[in-house]
């Protein structure tokens, strides 16, 4: 004793130590939200804090920087630049969705708006009645605990609850990113209500995120949701696209976001001078990272919605092709559709057999890789981790496309046993399965 505490705008919301008795302010807070967060941390009740019986009744605050003084004369503070928490924007959003939902004539989109209502009003009812800063918003938080307040609403009482109940709320669902997810297919459905122009920038996000997560196919949580990341990713789906299955989607991705790849920015440093040399020359800039994210969802789009050209369809079930089809496909690809140069290409995906890139984008079709496997799958006795490689195998392939047999040693195929293949089947089966899988790989390339 005594014990010290010291922290920059980390202590100050969010934590409970009741035996804290002195406080010490030592910056100067123009928030009075923060500046009555920070008071909190010293109201929390003790018992037998200074002795048996003597319980804490009162605490010290040591203001250095005149915090007192300045909310005596701001008694609301300045609002600063903070940005909104994620749980204060999905409930603006979810209000602001309700509103226009329930201003439509279609009965199921009423009731759609209805739903998102209770639920809101579910998070106000559930609101601490014991937080300090609830009580500041008392009058508001009492009003609209009760469900009636939330019947036909008018301007005033959004941005009611916008001013006072959005900023208190805290989401119980600990999953970030599933909560990202939700804030984004929430605008995507308020901005096709309203018919604004960002729908489209928001969409590609979407159809960004189902690609990423299709390539998780090992995943079983990710399989079984496969028949939707496909959906998602065609363009006629969103042509037709209703409310209702929007928010579908939203239900049916949210779980497995968790499973995407955590994405690195670099971070450039740079110690550039300004210098005039006198003589300044037009140059035509090539790809940046955007411009080449944005070509290969456009190839990959492409590609898929070409399905059904001969080509294309032997490359997903698995029939050989011959050097003149792959021409053929070739010509049709870089010359007549819409997959820009060869050169674009190249600078987007560098030097690769066509067969075995198409295949990678458009996968195997799941009945022609159970096919591929028929023989082991039909003729031998597996036990429950054998089933799991070989659907491993063959979920890795219907997204995929292609598997190295090197590619067997790594994860996730090793997550289902350490050695893999060789440790799971005996020698005659495990050879089998790489012959197998070569035979699939060769049937990308032209005979």
């Amino acid at each position: 004793m005594p014990q010290i505490a010291v922290s920059v705008d980390m202590l100050d919301t969010g934590i409970d130590v009741p035996e804290v008795c002195n406080l010490v302010f030592f910056k100067p807070i123009r928030s009075s939200v923060k500046f009555w967060q920070m008071i909190g941390r010293g109201t929390r009740l003790c018992k037998n804090l200074f002795a048996i019986g003597e319980d804490k009744k009162e605490f010290v605050i040591f203001d250095f920087c005149e915090n007192f003084e300045f909310f005596n004369v701001h008694p609301t503070g300045i609002d600063g630049s903070s940005p909104k928490s994620l749980s204060q924007r999905l409930f603006e959003l979810r209000l602001r969705l309700a509103y226009v939902l329930l201003n439509q004539t279609d009965t199921e989109l009423k009731t759609y708006g209805q739903s998102i209502i209770n639920k809101l009003v579910k998070q106000t009812q559930a609101l601490n009645d014991r937080s300090f800063i609830v009580r500041q918003h008392w009058a508001e938080v009492e009003k609209y605990r009760d469900a009636n307040a939330w019947n036909a609403l008018s301007d005033l009482d959004i941005k009611e609850l916008h001013d006072h109940i959005a900023p208190l709320m805290i989401e119980a669902d600990q999953d970030e990113l599933a909560k990202r997810f939700d804030a984004l297919m929430l605008d995507v459905q308020l901005s096709v209500l309203n018919g604004e122009t960002k729908q489209e920038t928001l969409i590609q996000k979407v159809v960004s995120t189902a690609g990423k997560l299709s390539k998780k196919a090992s995943i079983p949580l990710v399989a079984q949701k496969m028949d939707t990341l496909k959906e998602v990713q065609q363009k006629i789906f969103w042509e037709g696209a209703t409310i209702p299955n929007i928010e579908k989607i939203r239900l049916e991705l949210r779980d497995i976001i968790r499973f995407l790849d955590a994405e690195n920015t670099p971070i450039y440093l740079t110690t550039y001078q300004d210098e005039f040399l006198g003589n300044i020359t037009e140059h035509n800039l090539g790809y940046n990272v955007n411009n080449l994210d944005a070509y290969k969802r456009k190839v990959e789009q492409y590609l898929k919605e070409q399905c059904n050209n001969i080509v294309i369809h032997k490359l997903r079930n698995n029939i050989p092709i011959t050097k003149a089809e792959l021409q053929a496909l070739d010509s049709m690809l870089f010359e007549q559709g819409s997959m820009g140069t060869k050169e674009e290409f190249t600078n987007a995906y560098g030097e690769q057999p066509l067969g075995k890139f198409i295949r990678n984008i458009v996968g195997l079709d799941a009945q022609a890789a159970k096919l591929a496997f028929a023989d082991i799958l039909n003729n031998q006795t597996l036990n429950a981790q054998q089933i799991r490689f070989m659907d491993a195998i063959i979920n890795f392939l219907t997204v995929k496309g292609i598997i190295e047999p090197s590619m067997l040693f790594e994860s996730p195929f090793t997550d289902i046993n350490t050695n893999s293949v060789v440790g799971l089947f005996d020698d005659v089966i495990a050879k089998k399965i790489i012959s197998l899988i070569e035979i699939i790989n060769h049937n990308a390339e032209a005979a």
